[in-house]
């Protein structure tokens, strides 16, 4: 009998005495510490054992208290600098880095992820995820709140809602959840600029809530439940996640259902470190002038005449004059009415008068001299948002 087998047929002993099934085991060390661990993964829990390969033998049981449920961690991936490497993102915990064979650690990530998911899926469809919705994926994110604070979240779509959750233990998630939102309703969705150094990868993702309220009405969603934070809702989310690989999968899961959802293509835009001014040099200026530019901070309300400029490929740019254009923004969208509106407690004439740009940043609040002259504004932005919608190289029109 091979030393191999024998631990094996040790650890399949091990398990069976805690009422589990052996699925993998690998040897490893943590990268930081390089002390050795044996990571043993059985059907429903793992274990990061610190000794080496040659003692496990000689095991007598599991350790106490060791054993971990998948839905604690968020995913393993490789590292793609270094294939000896890969690191377990934990949903509450820091991440676990570790490091072996290229050819084990491969086969530990793709065991790992497969058994992490079958966790998430049936912890989710028993207590989130109801009736005829399939779970598809979830993200483990820090969400940037209006007052640019992070908040540990965690968000779960299945194939015709998005969910959002308060961040969880080991336990797994609660039927509760702060709201949802149906896929249909999506808008658009933008990948940021990294910051490996940080460790931040982030995403925003842009939701009509007016489509969103008439999916809702349909009878197919009555018995769809409400979230615990009701109908304040934010048609904006700014996303930070673990890695570049799961914000990827994530925004390019959205696009797919939205498709599938809709049979129509969900706006993509993916900023790089080379976007910026010499990207919003590009393009044809269709609109320009003068527009009294809103703001609400914490000292109340603000505004001040801005020069604005709108060119075909969707970017919006504007300043004090046109010889000094300061910011430059991606246009996702264009809103006429709302609660978002409302709070600048204008007077009815002056609703008329005033409109929101949505863009990949921020929202942009203006009023215009006349009511003619906002429905040039806004009929402008849909002519090009459309134009960017039907043309299949805009889904990457924030690159150079």
């Amino acid at each position: 009998m091979s030393a191999l087998y024998a631990r094996q047929r040790r650890v399949e002993y091990l398990l069976k005495e805690v009422e589990d099934d052996y699925v993998y085991m690998g040897h490893f060390k943590y990268v930081e510490s390089k002390r050795d661990v044996v990571l043993v993964l059985g059907s429903s829990s793992f274990y990061l054992i610190e000794m080496g390969e040659d003692e496990i033998e000689d095991l007598d049981e599991l350790p106490t208290g060791g054993a971990r449920g998948y839905i604690s961690l968020a995913s393993a991936e490789e590292d793609l600098k270094n294939p000896n490497q890969f690191v377990l993102f934990q949903t509450s915990r820091p991440a676990i880095f570790l490091t072996g064979e290229e050819l084990e650690t491969a086969e530990a990530v793709v065991v790992l992820n497969a058994l992490i998911r079958d966790a998430w899926q049936k912890a989710c469809e028993e207590n989130i995820v109801l009736g005829r919705e399939i779970y598809q994926f979830h993200a483990v994110v820090r969400k940037i709140n209006r007052k640019k604070r992070t908040q540990d979240r965690v968000w779960v779509v299945s194939n015709q809602w998005i969910y959002n959750l308060e961040a969880f233990g080991d336990s797994g998630p609660e039927q509760e959840f702060k709201w949802s939102l149906p896929i249909g309703s999506l808008l658009r969705v933008a990948a940021g600029q990294d910051d490996e150094k940080l460790g931040e990868f982030p995403a925003t993702i842009h939701f009509d809530l007016e489509v969103a309220k008439g999916i809702m009405k349909q009878s197919a969603y009555a018995d769809h439940k409400a979230g615990t934070k009701g109908k304040s809702i934010n048609d904006k989310h700014q996303l930070l996640f673990m890695s570049q690989a799961e914000r990827d999968k994530c925004v390019m899961a959205l696009v797919a259902l939205y498709y599938t959802q809709t049979k129509k293509k969900l706006a993509y835009d993916h900023e790089t470190h080379s976007t910026g001014l010499r990207r919003s040099q590009l393009g044809v200026i269709k609109k320009e002038g003068v527009l009294n530019k809103y703001t609400r901070g914490a000292f109340g309300i603000g505004k001040h005449d801005r020069f604005f400029q709108i060119k075909t490929n969707g970017i919006i740019s504007w300043g004090k004059d046109k010889a000094k254009m300061k910011y430059f923004e991606n246009i996702v969208g264009v809103r006429e009415e709302g609660a978002a509106l409302e709070q600048f407690k204008l007077s009815k004439e002056e609703l008329k008068r005033f409109f929101c740009i949505l863009t990949t940043g921020k929202s942009i609040y203006l009023l215009c001299s006349s009511v003619n002259d906002r429905t040039d504004w806004v009929n402008c932005i849909k002519t090009i948002l459309e134009e960017i919608q039907n043309d299949p190289v805009s889904s990457t029109r924030g690159d150079d």
